[in-house]
């Protein structure tokens, strides 16, 4: 059934081009309802066409095994958290914060974005908790991202608040807007504003980052775990670094939609934050004809082969070392505050999630609000 399906957006995609193709060179072969439709017309009906398509098939090719849906039932689970004497001690006035214990899934933005929030089942509304706020991936609700990260469970056990936000088309004005819904879950619950964490797949994982750069939102999370974004090195190039912010960026090496874009996205956090990294000479220059007699573009030509090596799937990033007890991650050295700046390679599809819940829990919890120093238990 999965094969026919994903045939047939295939076919959508196919056909979206034909549509597009036919209206800009062979418009009269057109008819609806005897009437020959224009040029935007055809143009709209064939990125309707792209858009099902593309949506339908990234949703229907990969299917989950059997290990992976387990988990994904079992981590929707609400569990109770164990709270310590400090966290009882410090929070909100009693009867101050109007938001339910337990699940919470009619809760929308000012825009009519729908999020739901999960909170420990024996939430009390004096105790500031941690926030994780996760972003759904390209063409799922809040409800399908839940069981894909399957987060719930582990999260709650921890003493968090989690919530999840339906996706949004990719725009800044998007991500601005999907980072407003922190704020209105601390007007309803008892939320620590200090500790606000963000995590998301794909699209998800690109709001994520996102929201951790630009200016006006830069400010929220305290730490982020974004997963197969959508931003390679080139894209962030221009973008201004902020404060030192704990990342845990986790990307796989068979990821086809997005090739490699998590090293090289990885690779700028890791500058931000005044890590240890290898410094490239590989800036796009011409050399003057002065200097071409030296051979200096052939040099720079060389140091652009090495960073393309150097950052090649499944290979080590230089100036990083395995993080202790968590496979497939790695820590960069010397970063400012003593920052964890962590890049996690998986070997799994770009849909899949990478399934480290109880690794992304430890790196949040082990994250101090009052600088952004990171030093995660395992």
């Amino acid at each position: 059934m999965a094969t026919l399906l994903l045939f047939f957006f295939r076919l959508l995609i196919v056909s979206s081009v034909t549509v597009l193709l036919i209206g800009l060179f062979k418009p009269e072969w057109l008819r609806f309802r005897g009437k020959q439709p224009d040029l935007l017309l055809t143009s709209a009906m064939a990125f309707g066409l792209f858009i099902a398509g593309f949506t339908g098939a990234s949703r229907t090719y990969y299917v989950p095994n059997a290990e992976i849906s387990k988990a994904s039932k079992a981590g929707v689970r609400i569990n109770k958290a164990v709270y310590n004497t400090e966290a009882i001690s410090s929070g909100c006035r009693a009867g101050g914060k109007q938001g339910n214990a337990g699940a919470s899934d009619g809760e929308k933005t000012r825009d009519g974005i729908h999020f739901s929030v999960r909170t420990p089942s024996n939430y009390k509304d004096t105790i500031a908790h941690p926030l994780l706020m996760v972003y759904a991936p390209a063409g799922r609700d809040r409800e399908e991202a839940e069981e894909h990260v399957y987060l719930t469970s582990e999260a709650t056990a921890a003493g968090f608040v989690i919530a999840y936000a339906d996706h949004q088309p990719l725009s800044p004005e998007s991500v601005v807007k999907l980072a407003e819904i922190p704020q209105l879950i601390q007007e309803k619950w008892c939320i620590d504003k200090n500790r606000i964490f963000l995590t998301g797949h794909s699209d998800g994982g690109t709001v994520a980052m996102g929201i951790a750069f630009f200016n006006g939102t830069k400010h929220i999370p305290a730490a982020i775990a974004p997963s197969a974004v959508g931003m390679r090195g080139e894209d962030l190039q221009d973008r201004n670094c902020v404060k030192p912010t704990p990342v845990m960026l986790m990307h796989s090496s068979r990821d086809k939609l997005f090739p490699n874009y998590g090293k090289e996205a990885i690779e700028w956090w890791a500058n931000c934050n005044k890590c240890t990294t290898k410094t490239y000479k590989a800036s796009d220059r011409k050399a003057p004809d002065s200097g071409k007699k030296w051979g200096w573009e052939k040099y720079y030509k060389q140091e652009l082969e090495q960073k393309a090596l150097d950052l090649k799937p499944g290979q080590p990033l230089p100036f990083t070392t395995p993080v202790p007890g968590v496979e497939g991650c790695m820590a960069y050295s010397g970063c400012k505050n003593g920052v964890q700046t962590w890049f996690c390679e998986g070997s799994g599809p770009h849909p899949e999630w990478p399934g480290k819940n109880k690794e992304i829990i430890a790196f949040f919890k082990g994250t101090n609000s009052e600088n952004g120093k990171n030093t995660p238990s395992q």
